[in-house]
């Protein structure tokens, strides 16, 4: 579905006849091979489905994150 709408959005970019259209993207495998396949909060190994990127507000920077840190879950007494 995204791809769709991403692909309508350049398309219509592209009617309007400007020269060079550049898509801000960032590559998942890069932040995930400088991490190490862990998480950054962590350090447990990522698990595939399980994790999610987050871009941390205070550095500005793409993290991957686990499920279990993403989701604080208090426990009961």
């Amino acid at each position: 579905m995204a791809n769709i709408e991403m692909n309508n959005y350049l398309n219509t970019l592209k009617s309007k006849k400007l020269k060079d259209i550049k898509v801000a993207t960032f590559n998942r495998t890069e932040i995930m091979k400088k991490q190490d396949n862990k998480c950054s909060k962590c350090k447990k190994d990522l698990r595939a489905g399980y994790y999610k990127f987050v871009k941390d507000p205070k550095t500005k920077k793409r993290e991957a994150v686990c499920s279990d840190c993403l989701v604080h879950v208090v426990e009961r007494k």
